[in-house]
């Protein structure tokens, strides 16, 4: 039954992979884009709101508010761009630096589904979706190639969940985190390790297993405290590590890296001024410091050895904040509006081309059309404006530094059907 159950979770994890496609999000590789209801204000709702069936994801106390079964489909999709311009190379005191710049698209698409049904007194639900997610796509022949040709990371999360009632203000909500995460970290060796160039290729997944945990409280009729909470979730992987180069390819398929998620906290309140306005905000806190390096053991060389690749991170601790607004334009039609600042959890000092990402200022407008008491629809739009990123990376195999620029896009629709 457990081998049945991971084929399963694999074969969806493929699926969703195969349609996401992630270069770049964000200010880090947490994303937010768990639902679209949540997108036109930015999801400054997130832990109170509990419009529909997906706040088993956002705060599972917020399940209490659902009063008969209901299936949510989302897709967000992501566009723009990233451009380092600096110099790069392999060891520095071997070669000479290439000076000039790097681009890469961004384009993704992230899907998530929800289904929730009250019975005795609880709420249940299971749903998917991807909270976390990284890549870029540089050129094998770009200046940052030593450093980085293509790198993504995607966390596919499979979670249960319950909400009941505490009291007649107080709920309560737990949902189980059941994650895949796969990757790919790929780059080009240059001399002194290969002549001419030779590329890197690393694939490896694997599994990790938490919780997440929230309290809904109603203060009054017109003012709601939310507060969820997700534990860290340390995944082991295991995967490939290849070269090819133009006479031969080399490779081990004893691969091997663990990485954690972080904890996050997030703490929201919103109050419905009279029939039409509701205001809200949210403080989200993430754990960054617990992701310090990365370390690809048993990396492949052009020679035929292996060696452990170290990457630094040195990420640190960051806040978040989000506020909203919701306007009820008629009985049908709901519309949002959000800003957002996203702090980067990134340094100066060790800011990498495949994580190039730094604070970001989003902007967001949405809404949301009931069409009857079974159907309604969600939509909305965010552009990110990011502040220009210093990168200065170095490991035993390249170095980059300069600096990159930013733009990105967000755009999101999203169906809930009543089952009444």
């Amino acid at each position: 039954m457990k081998k049945a159950f991971k084929q399963y979770i694999t074969y969806l994890s493929i699926v969703t992979t195969i349609f996401f496609s992630p270069k770049l999000f964000a200010s880090d590789y947490n994303l937010p884009f768990v639902n679209t209801s949540g997108l036109g204000n930015l999801y400054s709702g997130w832990a109170t709101e509990a419009n529909d069936a997906s706040t088993m994801a956002t705060n599972p106390a917020g399940l209490t508010k659902i009063q008969n079964k209901q299936f949510v489909a989302s897709g967000i999709g992501l566009f723009g761009s990233a451009k380092f311009s600096g110099s790069a190379n392999t060891i520095p005191t071997l070669s000479a630096n290439e000076t000039g710049t790097a681009s890469t698209k961004l384009r993704g698409f992230l899907p998530a589904l929800y289904y929730a049904m009250p019975k005795n007194n609880f709420v249940w639900g299971i749903g998917v979706n991807i909270p976390f997610a990284l890549g870029t796509n540089y050129a094998k022949d770009s200046i940052v190639r030593y450093a980085a040709t293509r790198t993504q990371i995607v966390v596919f999360d499979f979670m249960p969940a319950i909400g009941f009632k505490l009291s007649n203000k107080l709920a309560a909500g737990i949902g189980l985190d059941i994650d895949r995460m796969a990757f790919t970290v790929n780059h080009m060796y240059g001399f002194p390790f290969s002549t001419p160039d030779s590329e890197l290729q690393n694939h490896l997944s694997g599994w990790g297993y938490g919780f997440h945990a929230g309290l809904l409280y109603d203060w009054t009729e017109a003012t709601r405290v939310g507060i969820n909470y997700n534990s860290q979730i340390m995944i082991h992987t295991t995967g490939d590590s290849k070269v090819f180069s133009t006479t031969s390819t080399v490779r081990t398929t004893n691969q091997k890296a663990s990485a954690a998620l972080p904890t996050l906290t997030q703490l929201s309140i919103q109050h419905q001024i009279n029939n039409r306005w509701t205001i809200m905000g949210t403080l989200f806190y993430t754990h960054w410091s617990s992701f310090k390096q990365l370390t690809l053991k048993n990396t492949m060389l052009p020679s035929g050895s292996t060696f452990a690749l170290t990457i630094p991170f040195e990420y640190h601790d960051t806040f978040d904040y989000s506020i909203g607004t919701n306007f009820a334009a008629t009985e049908k039609l709901t519309l949002r509006a959000g800003l957002e600042y996203l702090n980067t959890p990134s340094n100066d000092h060790d800011r990498s081309p495949p994580d190039p990402i730094g604070a970001a200022t989003i902007v967001a407008i949405g809404g949301h059309y009931q069409q009857n008491k079974q159907i309604g629809y969600d939509f909305g739009y965010g552009h990110s404006f990011f502040k220009q990123t210093k990168i200065n990376y170095l490991t035993p195999i390249a170095f980059a530094t300069g600096h990159s620029t930013q733009n990105s896009n967000v755009l999101g629709i999203q169906l809930t059907w009543n089952m009444v």
